[in-house]
């Protein structure tokens, strides 16, 4: 099955060039790589690579996550999409573990660990940065479903930093809301359609990736904004909130007020609280 790898990108030039040398050392190569960027110019200079590496943009003045995604799909010409996040390098087999996967029609998941600011991928080799990586708490399904691939009982459970599934199914799916813009809701508001669905979501840990450091809010003040009205919107659509563990933060913090059917903004952070949400270098995820 052809395989296009869809990533999309803001910035994040380093990030974006450690996911493509990523790419040419698969066990099984990809047909493509398509990046969907959320700037004004295409990325230039990046690695040479055995594949056709193609960019669309995407307009407008915030980034618009559930466009870019769809954008990158509306482009690419493999009969399987594999979604990774910019910040992300995939190991050796992670396209041959998803196409394995993919032989029967179902989403997929793959098992994504974080580095430190300190561990720098252009000087290590695969297994190791694969060793110096942790694993997200939320995300230990092998603790609960065993090494192999297995369906997660819940699709709500998605993330999509890093997930594949077949174009067709992609887009009986719906792809992703463009209502949600910004951060935060669009992945969500797909899990829960895929939990409606017969589809399924299965996790497959032989498809790993890394992701690169970044710096890291708590809670993420940058995007108070869009996690208000985003949640708004997922509220009106499907009757239940998401990004709760956010917006208890945010209600703690005094920055929102959360009723029954809708949040407000009832103050902006200062400086000293944007500067103080911060994390330093040792925290790897949010």
């Amino acid at each position: 099955m052809t395989a296009s790898i869809c990533t999309i990108a803001r910035g994040r030039e380093s990030h974006l060039r450690h996911l493509i040398t990523g790419m040419t050392r698969q066990t099984v190569a990809p047909t493509e790589l398509v990046i969907a960027h959320m700037q004004p110019d295409p990325f230039a200079e990046l690695p040479d690579t055995d594949f056709p590496v193609r960019q669309v943009q995407v307009d407008g003045s915030r980034p618009r996550l559930a466009a870019a995604r769809n954008a990158a799909a509306s482009t690419a010409k493999g009969k399987a999409l594999i979604f990774l996040d910019v910040d992300c390098i995939p190991l050796p087999g992670l396209v041959e573990a998803y196409l394995d996967a993919m032989a029967v029609d179902r989403c997929l998941m793959g098992e994504t660990r974080y580095l430190a600011e300190d561990h720098r991928p252009g000087t290590m080799t695969s297994e190791a940065l694969w060793g110096v990586s942790e694993q997200h708490p939320a995300r230990r399904f092998e603790d609960v479903l065993g090494r192999g691939i297995r369906r997660i009982p819940m699709a709500t459970e998605f993330w999509s930093l890093s997930f594949a599934l077949q174009a067709e199914t992609f887009w009986r799916l719906g792809g992703f809301d463009e209502i949600f813009e910004g951060y935060g809701g669009e992945d969500t508001d797909f899990a829960v359609r895929l939990d409606q669905s017969d589809i399924g979501l299965h996790w497959v840990p032989n498809a790993r990736a890394v992701h690169q450091w970044h710096a890291v809010e708590k809670p993420p003040l940058t995007h108070l904004e869009d996690i208000m009205r985003n949640a708004n919107l997922f509220r009106q659509k499907h009757g239940s909130w998401c990004m709760d563990y956010w917006l208890n933060q945010l209600v703690e913090a005094g920055f929102i007020v959360w009723g029954e059917d809708l949040i407000e903004i009832i103050r902006q952070p200062s400086a000293d609280e944007r500067q103080a949400a911060l994390c330093d270098g040792s925290v790897r995820y949010s």
